[in-house]
């Protein structure tokens, strides 16, 4: 059996199934998308970091830097920090030297204070 437009009924249905399924995949990828939380609860230590930004990864705010040791925490290494703050993200620059502090509770660590040396 032809319809008007010269499909037949099963073709149209086809072509409506393909897009009830493109729209259901469009929709759940859209839901997928989570905001990163930036929420790391309150620091039990803190303490003082000097070094350089190696990158920078935006999209979760990461901060790859190559630090000197950190008294009373860690020997100098490079690895990577969050920085929830997102005014304090935007002043770092690849090749930049910082000065700022390390939070760290029981879950994580991330940097706040930051200053960027000239």
């Amino acid at each position: 059996m032809q319809q008007q437009n010269g499909m037949s009924p099963r073709a149209g249905l086809a072509g409506t199934r393909r897009s009830w399924l493109a729209g259901l995949l469009f929709f759940a990828g859209a839901c997928s998308r989570r905001e990163v939380s930036y929420d790391y609860g309150e620091p039990k230590n803190r303490y003082r970091i000097h070094g350089e930004i190696l990158r920078l990864r935006p999209e979760n705010r990461i901060a790859v830097v190559k630090h000197e040791k950190i008294e009373g925490w860690m020997e100098a290494m490079t690895m990577e920090f969050p920085v929830p703050d997102a005014a304090e993200f935007a002043k770092l620059k690849e090749g930049s030297w910082i000065r700022a502090t390390v939070c760290v509770n029981d879950s994580y660590f991330w940097l706040t204070g930051i200053v960027v040396e000239k």
